[in-house]
């Protein structure tokens, strides 16, 4: 398969599926013998082509996959097509996640510690709604449960992998901002 061949094959998957895929998944997608390695030139080429045509949309890479996505300038007019439905979570929710975030992998205990008050219920509650996931077991005594974020918390806030997270030096906060403003931030 020539590589023009490969781009148009490539943007009509990604164009019409709903969900973030691997290049794995697209190298699978043009044949056994095409190397994932060679999807992500093609995705650059194909940005390279959007942003020379003035498109309003890339293709992002999201939870360590890749997805088609409109350009965040035009989130204003699209929410008055259809409004996004955020992710419903507390403040609590929101700090815990936060903390898991950015301290990976972490116990409850650990949680409890930073937060000051119990936190298995939005733990729970986070795990329900598969924004983290349980990691393993702590070596400590009793062998606590490890939790971390998931694929679905990576595409929620936008982020290729975890290490995109901002830093508190990216976000310009005030001395003393914790985890929890810096997820909101990235949230909005």
């Amino acid at each position: 398969m020539i590589d023009q061949d490969a781009i148009r094959v490539v943007e009509a998957v990604l164009f019409s599926s709903p969900d973030p895929l691997h290049a794995g998944q697209l190298a699978q997608v043009l044949g056994h013998d095409f190397p994932s390695q060679r999807i992500r030139p093609l995705i650059d080429r194909l940005n390279k082509d959007y942003e020379a045509t003035g498109r309003t949309f890339r293709i992002f890479r999201v939870a360590e996959a890749f997805q088609m996505r409109t350009l965040p300038m035009y989130k204003t007019w699209l929410t008055k097509l259809e409004p996004l439905k955020p992710a419903r979570l507390s403040q609590a929710a929101l700090e815990t996640l936060a903390i898991v975030a950015y301290r990976q992998p972490v116990t409850r205990s650990d949680v409890d510690l930073i937060r000051g008050v119990d936190s298995s219920h939005n733990l729970r509650a986070l795990l329900e709604k598969r924004l983290i996931r349980i990691a393993g077991k702590d070596d400590a005594p009793g062998r606590p449960i490890l939790y971390t974020t998931t694929k679905t918390f990576l595409s929620l806030f936008s982020l290729g992998d975890i290490r995109d997270l901002p830093t508190v030096e990216d976000l310009d906060l005030p001395v003393g901002a914790g985890a929890q403003q810096q997820l909101e931030l990235v949230a909005s």
